[in-house]
């Protein structure tokens, strides 16, 4: 063979070697680039999830759940893998074994991928339907069961921060009762009212009174006495004249009663003292017992130029005889003696009479 034959053979020999492991270049750079969501992905994981579903012992099933759910965090069954694993962990909740509940949850949300590092992995298609379709429900279900978790073992901190992940991650309207309840359990009164005020927002007074109710004895124990009266109004503008639905009646009149009861004090401070008048006559009504109601309501007769009105009123809250009833006591005799040229004659059979009014 000439030099030049030698040549040309180890010219071409050494391109086929160079067509040879381009090839195979080609080859596992195909490989690389196949799309954990593709098609023939989606096939190969749900063959090995169908293999882990059929191993009979519980434990190393659910040991290769997690390991799949690891290994291939973003795969078109994770939601799959994931609900299956928790199946694992409901016994240990029905036990009560919180610990152990919850350290397996622990586990498989640490498994789990998290919207930015979908993202980065630069996937070509299907990132925005996995987020959607898989990693949200999937994120969903296990703070959902980490919540139960918290919630039964009386964990509310952890409660409240859990809620908190859950919202972010898919605002529902469901979880804001949810996370006014904890925070007032608490005794958070700031995030209470924070989440009362969104679900009000969104409420109409004749489901949310009940939760206005709340929110503005919380308010009243900050001192907030505007805002709380602010709710009880709107409250009472639904209800003040009827009962809610599944509300005993006399539980209802004590509520009233309250309800006008602070309205009437915010607004008797103002000196207003023919509309405090109007509502301490509502307190009345519902509490017709409570003395401090008959007390303002001397005053504000006093006021308004209806001394007899003043006398009937002080002496119904004399005869309860309560925390007003020697303010009552004195206010009632000036009264009377203005009224009886300075003699007390009589007062006796007013007194009297109130008690027969009240069923004392």
């Amino acid at each position: 063979m000439t030099r030049i034959a030698r040549t040309n053979v180890l010219i071409l020999g050494l391109a086929t070697a160079i067509l040879i492991l381009t090839g195979a270049n080609n080859t596992f750079a195909f490989q690389e680039k196949i799309s954990p969501l593709s098609d023939y992905q989606y096939k190969r994981d749900f063959a090995q999830y169908e293999t882990i579903k059929k191993e009979a012992d519980n434990q190393k099933r659910t040991d290769a759940l997690l390991d799949f759910i690891k290994t291939r965090p973003i795969s078109r069954i994770l939601l799959y893998a994931a609900t299956d694993y928790l199946t694992a962990v409901k016994p240990h909740m029905d036990q009560k074994d919180w610990a152990k509940a919850l350290s397996m949850q622990e586990a498989l949300w640490a498994a789990l991928p998290t919207p930015e590092s979908v993202q980065a992995a630069g996937i070509p298609a299907g990132t925005e339907e996995f987020l959607k379709d898989q990693l949200v429900p999937t994120q969903k279900l296990v703070l959902s069961n980490m919540l139960q978790v918290y919630l039964q073992s009386n964990n509310m901190p952890k409660a409240a921060e859990t809620t908190e992940k859950l919202y972010a991650i898919a605002p529902d309207k469901a979880l804001l009762p949810v996370m006014a309840n904890i925070y007032l359990g608490m005794k958070n009164y700031d995030k209470f009212l924070e989440y009362g005020q969104k679900i009000l927002s969104e409420t109409s007074m004749e489901q949310g009174y009940t939760l206005a109710l709340q929110m503005a004895q919380v308010y009243l124990q900050k001192n907030d006495v505007p805002n709380a009266i602010a709710l009880l109004t709107k409250v009472m503008d639904v209800y003040g004249d009827k009962v809610p639905p599944n509300v005993q009646e006399p539980q209802w009149n004590a509520t009233r009663a309250f309800a006008y009861g602070v309205m009437a004090s915010q607004v008797y401070a103002t000196k207003d003292y023919a509309k405090s008048l109007e509502l301490y006559e509502k307190v009345i009504k519902f509490d017709p017992k409570r003395e401090d109601a008959y007390y303002y309501t001397g005053m504000c007769k006093w006021q308004n130029k209806d001394p007899e009105g003043a006398i009937e009123a002080f002496a119904k809250a004399v005869v309860l005889n309560k925390d007003l009833g020697k303010k009552a006591q004195t206010y009632l005799e000036d009264l009377y003696k203005a009224r009886h040229g300075g003699s007390l004659d009589g007062l006796d059979q007013v007194l009297a009479k109130a008690k027969a009014g009240l069923g004392l």
